[in-house]
């Protein structure tokens, strides 16, 4: 059940964080496609949020990959916002 939750929560988080920087290209703010690489590795934990229940070890090597994914996108930021300190 606790990786469910963490997988669950991980997933919508990140998820609904892309999502809102993606909408801003509707005000005309540039699409950087590592954004989309994320949105799909918050869409892969959310998928293995379900299957965490049902196949724990197929879920936790998704969960990799999709973490993995997200990182191509966080990963980067990081590194900008620490240079910046």
């Amino acid at each position: 059940m606790i990786p469910f939750l963490l997988y669950l929560a991980a997933g919508v988080v990140t998820g609904f964080h892309v999502y809102t920087l993606l909408m801003l290209a509707v005000l005309g703010a540039p699409v950087n496609p590592l954004e989309l690489v994320s949105l799909l590795g918050s869409l892969g934990l959310l998928v293995a949020a379900y299957w965490s229940v049902f196949n724990p070890h197929a879920a936790a090597r998704l969960a990799l990959v999709a973490a993995l994914a997200m990182w191509c996108f966080y990963g980067p930021a990081l590194a900008h916002a620490i240079t910046r300190l």
